[in-house]
């Protein structure tokens, strides 16, 4: 049985109390989603921590479009759709990366024809080959839905799926991901993209949050706090790069690293009281809460002093 009586019947109101009976559903609507969503929560987060991580592509084409959505819908735990999207992104890459070698003919060939040419002829390798047609084949048997494919268990399909779109992430980054070392420009140009509209971070926590990861994973930099610390304070040499109404730059010596102060009434105060001025070195103790995220967020003045000159 399929039941799909997701609307009240609105013929039965007048045309004038349609849209208050409607926008009263739509908001009931919203709570059932808010209640689902915190009934599977700690799902949705362990099946995101099953997917593996390409890092970067640089050249990418609609391939990485689909990839995208079924890691997303795998994550919400619809494994048939991941399956038959991952298959789908599959062909396209095989037919990207046909183009990108510069035979751009096996894109009109079938998919296992397609990847035998490609192997036969050096442009990917037996692992990668094995990776891609066992794609192909759960994909099939994914869109034929006979009923071997009909009998599975939903823990089945979560393996099946999961497989599947592990096999296309593995083999993305070895044929087209990240190799040798990484500079600090390159860095910045993955920020810049990390943050821009184009990005598919859902808000600006999670583009932090993969900031935080980037310079983790591609500077082997250690940015993220232990989880037992609450609270950092450092109490440093400063030169005094700027002062404004809301906060005080401080550039710590001698690593350079500028540090932004917020400046409540009372800092503000202490500040004026000392003398305090851009240009000055100072000493200064300075201190912010660790926020969910691993990271410091404002820092905030405990007290500051002008060293002899």
């Amino acid at each position: 049985m399929y039941i799909d009586f997701h609307k009240y019947n609105y013929d039965l109101v007048s045309a004038t109390d349609k849209q208050g009976y409607i926008d009263r559903d739509k908001e009931s609507y919203k709570s059932v989603l808010r209640k689902w969503l915190e009934d599977n929560l700690n799902d949705i987060v362990n099946r995101k921590w099953e997917v593996e991580e390409i890092y970067f592509l640089k050249d990418v084409s609609d391939f990485i479009k689909l990839l995208r959505e079924a890691e997303t819908i795998y994550e919400l735990g619809f494994y048939t759709s991941c399956i038959a999207l991952i298959g789908v992104s599959a062909e396209d890459f095989s037919k990207f990366l046909s183009i990108k070698v510069g035979q751009a003919a096996y894109a009109e060939e079938k998919q296992w024809r397609r990847l035998k040419l490609l192997l036969d002829n050096g442009y990917i390798t037996q692992a990668i080959f094995d990776l891609l047609d066992n794609i192909r084949e759960v994909r099939n048997d994914c869109l034929h839905y006979d009923q071997d494919f009909k009998q599975k268990t939903d823990a089945e399909l979560k393996q099946d799926s999961l497989t599947v779109l592990n096999n296309l992430k593995n083999v993305l980054k070895i044929t087209i991901g990240l190799t040798g070392s990484f500079d600090k420009e390159g860095l910045l140009e993955i920020i810049e993209e990390i943050s821009s509209t184009t990005t598919d971070a859902r808000n600006f926590d999670e583009v932090q949050v993969k900031i935080k990861n980037a310079v983790s994973h591609l500077l082997k930099f250690p940015i993220a706090f232990n989880p037992q610390e609450k609270f950092q304070v450092r109490f440093k040499s400063f030169e005094v790069v700027g002062i404004d109404d809301d906060e005080i730059t401080l550039k710590e010596l001698p690593s350079q690293l500028r540090v932004f102060v917020e400046l409540p009434q009372a800092a503000k105060d202490l500040i004026d009281a000392k003398g305090i001025a851009a240009g000055d070195v100072v000493f200064a103790s300075i201190y912010s809460i660790v926020d969910a995220n691993g990271m410091t967020a404002e820092w905030n003045l405990l007290d500051i002093q002008k060293t002899a000159a």
